[in-house]
């Protein structure tokens, strides 16, 4: 199954991309997690990363076939 992966602020740093394409062979959002957190060690180390699902903060849900999913720090400001 492929997804599309956004990063967003400091995660695109650490990518070196704003957004790649991924094949996952489950529809959980642990194995697009591990893929990353493999390829990107530095990302595990995030306290308060943000996950959002075709525009939609990650609620669990089984991850679908051509899904958008949002990778980005949690942003404060006032």
């Amino acid at each position: 199954m492929r997804v599309k992966i956004l990063y967003f602020a400091h995660i695109r740093e650490i990518t070196g991309k704003s957004e790649e394409c991924m094949d996952i062979s489950s529809n959980k959002m642990d194995e697009i997690k591990n893929i990353l957190f493999n390829e990107y060690p530095e990302i595990k180390n995030e306290r308060n990363l943000l996950i959002a699902v075709n525009n939609e903060y990650y609620d669990g849900k089984d991850i679908m076939e051509n899904d958008t999913v949002a990778i980005f720090p949690a942003v404060s400001g006032g």
